[in-house]
């Protein structure tokens, strides 16, 4: 898991292409930025955005890419602590074996079976999503995709510090105010997103791009292994 703060880029510094995407409930919203420029686009699959995005130098997106054999994944169990309160963004994702799983109850044993905890039915709701990530990141062309957690990014954004939830009011006024230092132009690109698509998922898309112009810079904070 890979999860780095912002620091202005440098007078000269050349501009790098970069991604993030999140999951919504209708797809994924991807953000595309260089510099301080960003371009919105949704799609239904993730195989769309590997093939539109495989010449982009980084890729973040907020899914579990590898999972663990057995147990838990060291990466979460650090960002937990790192979070604090606000630990419970995180999401505990499943072994190899649970994954795979029918159901909720299939999973659930799979998981146990692997020294994990329960699945539960938030959780299980992803598992397709998970899947279909791994499935498309298949083979050796992927190596620029790299997993994000927008809530760590933000909280790094905020010196440390956890902003508030984002279904506020306050939280989303504390995301605009962070990401607008590095895209100016934020409440005009929010203008310009794809409908039904809600602002959370869209602003968590932008940090994930932030998240990756930073692997591409050296600035990364790295969690687990």
């Amino acid at each position: 898991m890979q999860i780095w703060p912002w620091w202005p880029r440098p007078q000269g510094e050349p501009l790098v292409t970069v991604a993030g995407i999140d999951r919504w409930r209708g797809g994924w919203i991807v953000a595309e930025l260089q510099g301080h420029e960003v371009c919105l686009w949704a799609t239904d699959t993730i195989g769309e955005a590997c093939s539109r995005l495989a010449n982009h130098q980084a890729v973040g997106i907020d899914m579990p890419i590898a999972l663990a054999k057995h147990g838990t994944r060291g990466a979460e169990a650090e960002v937990r602590a790192a979070l604090g309160a606000s630990a419970r963004s995180v999401f505990t994702s499943p072994t190899r074996s649970a994954v795979v799983a029918d159901t909720q109850g299939q999973a659930t044993e799979s998981n146990r079976a692997a020294g994990g905890p329960g699945i539960s039915a938030q959780a299980f709701g992803l598992f397709a999503s998970i899947r279909e990530l791994r499935t498309a990141l298949a083979g050796p062309s992927f190596t620029h995709w790299w997993e994000t957690h927008p809530e760590t990014s933000f909280a790094l954004m905020n010196n440390g510090t956890p902003l508030a939830s984002k279904r506020s009011a306050l939280g989303i006024g504390q995301r605009l105010m962070h990401l607008q230092r590095h895209v100016p132009a934020i409440h005009d690109v929010l203008l310009e997103s794809p409908p039904k698509v809600p602002v959370d998922d869209v602003l968590d898309a932008i940090a994930a791009a932030w998240s990756a112009q930073r692997i591409i810079t050296g600035e990364a904070v790295i969690y687990g292994p």
